[in-house]
């Protein structure tokens, strides 16, 4: 044993030396067993092993089995069975699930059996809503009642219900007769009979829920052979425009049976717009004749109302009154009111059937139904009644859309014969696009402005300056008015070397009246005016007794807001938009009035030259 220990030892001595003198090892692979090899090596992230649902809670179907209680004849209430299936996939706790809304009243609601915990949600629109701790799948079986509605011969109840995958829908209505059922939004619909029960039968989408219509089916043909039909027939004419208009209203009294189904004859050539009354399920027109089938059997008394049109186009032109004819009626009256929209003239032809009355005479069906005045009054017993009716045209005559209010002018000129002349209109628009301006010859336009915003004015083919214009904003049942201004200078005459010199300006003409017009002249305070040499189409007074009878400081781009109001908002909305011309930027023209004041004024300027001209002295250099 010695032994070989010692030789153990030996070779654990030598073996360091035998490896320092051997080469190392090498381990050749290719690129892509080393990258396998690399990533093998990476440490692996954290899976869970259930990880999280999106969903919490789902609702794969729910089906419904409902059947109509009633009360003698009447339906009062339809009482459901339902059965909802609910999955619940990621529970840490408690969860809640909206089941149905609290508009309907629960019996019971049980799951396998046992009473479920259901509470009335506020945050969550006030449903009935099932609190559990349970995971997985179950069915909550629930028991309730809904409100039935009917009118008009129509049943109907309508609740909305928790989204499901798949919803069904059985509901029974314990009746003898056919009904015909609607179902909002069903993508698949049958029903059937079961004994004296008629069943209905519907798949609905998640996004709708229960709402059910039935009534009773009309077969193809109905006969009322047994009830009695009286009418009374009120027409209100129009005519204007080139059309003819009539709203007619039918009123029947129905004796002995109800019925169904109301026929009346419609003109030759007039057009049935619209049929309006209670219960309509259908209308139809053939061979002139106007079938209306009710969802109902209607007596007592019934109103129907018809709108009707007949184009007669331009100028003047004969016409007829479209009287309508009720079928199958024991007795018919009725009566026609006439009246023009617009500036046309009527008149009465030779009737056949008819009898005029005074049309304060008509029924208050007809005179209540129009603003307008009413021209003709007719009555007239029977079927037979025919009223031939002349229509003449006239040309409309034209009228100012645009006023100017007033004009105030101010004119500052110097010793060197110098004009500087600003402008400010007071304008009511209608629906003008442009104010056209003729300027004084050679005059240089400074600035223009619209409700206190600067403008890009324009110049038409025929010299004119146009300014764009906003329309006027209602106030007060009238148009209000807002400010146009422009600000020029003219290059004058010099006095002479004696200082004596003459004066003579023009206003702007426009091509809109002018109620008033104020203009102040300032004369350099040496100069001496020859009040006999004073003359112009414009009248000179001591002071300006118009509405803007104060000293204006010349600069029509400082106007105060207030002044303008809902003006200057409209302005400012069209300008930012580009209705009043690109490009324009604000200039404020100002020159300090100072010398003597010169006024003149005219009431009503209708186009003509306004000019004022005088002589002066003492402006010697």
């Amino acid at each position: 044993m010695r032994t070989v220990a010692l030789a153990i030892a030996a070779l654990l001595l030598a073996a360091p030396a035998a490896l320092a003198n051997q080469t190392p090892e090498t381990v050749l692979m290719d690129l892509d067993a080393f990258l396998a090899l690399y990533d093998a090596s990476k440490p692996k992230p954290d899976v869970p092993v259930n990880p999280k649902s999106p969903h919490a809670v789902t609702i794969p179907s729910a089906s419904y089995d409902g059947q109509v209680v009633f009360d003698g004849d009447e339906a009062i209430s339809a009482v459901f069975k339902g059965t909802i299936r609910v999955n619940v996939l990621d529970n840490d706790g408690w969860v809640r699930v909206p089941l149905l809304p609290d508009t309907v009243a629960l019996r019971s609601a049980t799951i396998g059996g046992k009473p479920a915990a259901l509470v009335r949600a506020p945050d969550l629109g006030g449903w009935l809503t099932l609190v559990t701790d349970r995971s997985g799948s179950f069915s909550v079986d629930v028991e309730f009642a809904s409100s039935v509605f009917s009118a008009e011969g129509r049943t109907s109840f309508s609740f909305p219900v928790a989204p499901s995958a798949a919803t069904e829908l059985t509901l029974s209505v314990p009746v003898a007769e056919d009904l015909d059922f609607t179902v909002g939004g069903a993508r698949l619909q049958t029903d059937r009979v079961v004994g004296a029960t008629r069943v209905v039968d519907a798949l609905i989408p998640s996004s709708h829920g229960i709402s059910v219509t039935w009534q009773r089916e009309i077969p193809d043909v109905v006969q009322s052979v047994d009830a009695r039909l009286y009418s009374e027939v009120f027409t209100l004419v129009g005519i204007g425009d080139g059309l003819l208009s009539a709203r007619t209203t039918i009123a029947w009294t129905i004796q002995q049976a109800g019925t169904d189904t109301l026929q009346v004859a419609i003109p030759e050539g007039v057009a049935l717009v619209d049929v309006a009354g209670t219960g309509i399920r259908n209308w139809a027109v053939t061979d002139g004749v106007l079938a209306v089938t009710l969802n109902y059997a209607a007596e007592g008394s019934y109103r129907l109302t018809l709108e009707m049109e007949r184009p007669l186009g331009e100028g003047s032109a004969p016409a007829t009154a479209p009287l309508v004819r009720p079928l199958g009626v024991e007795r018919s009256k009725g009566w026609v009111g006439v009246e023009a929209r617009g500036t046309i003239e009527i008149a009465a032809g030779d009737g056949s059937g008819v009898t005029p009355i005074d049309v304060r005479a008509l029924p208050g069906t007809i005179l209540g139904s129009t603003s307008n005045p009413v021209l003709l009054g007719y009555k007239y017993l029977g079927d037979g009644a025919v009223l031939p009716l002349s229509v003449t045209a006239h040309e409309d005559v034209a009228v100012l859309v645009t006023l100017l209010d007033t004009a105030r002018a101010t004119t500052m000129f110097t010793p060197d014969g110098r004009r500087l002349t600003a402008v400010t209109w007071r304008v009511r628009n209608n629906r003008k696009q442009f104010l056209r301006l003729d300027l004084p010859d050679a005059a240089e336009l400074w600035s223009a402005s619209v409700a206190s915003q600067a403008v890009q004015p324009a110049r038409a083919a025929d010299g004119r300056i146009l300014i764009p214009l906003v329309r006027s904003q209602e106030s007060g049942g009238a148009l209000a008015g807002f400010d146009v201004g422009v600000v020029y200078v003219e290059e004058g005459v010099a006095p002479d070397a004696a200082g004596r010199g003459a004066f003579k300006a023009t206003l702007p003409t426009a091509d809109v009246p002018v109620t008033w017009v104020g203009w102040t002249v300032y004369a350099p305070e040496r100069a001496r005016i020859l009040k006999k040499s004073i003359d112009g189409s414009v009248r000179k007074t001591d002071w300006l007794r118009g509405p803007y009878s104060d000293r204006q400081v010349l600069n029509t781009m400082n106007t105060s807001p207030s002044d303008n109001g809902a003006m200057q908002r409209g302005g400012a909305a069209q300008i930012a938009t580009g209705g009043l011309g690109q490009g324009a930027s604000p200039v404020s023209v100002s020159v300090p009035l100072e010398g003597q004041a010169l006024h003149f004024e005219k009431l009503l300027a209708l186009g003509e030259d306004l000019w004022v001209g005088f002589e002066f002295k003492g402006l010697k250099r």
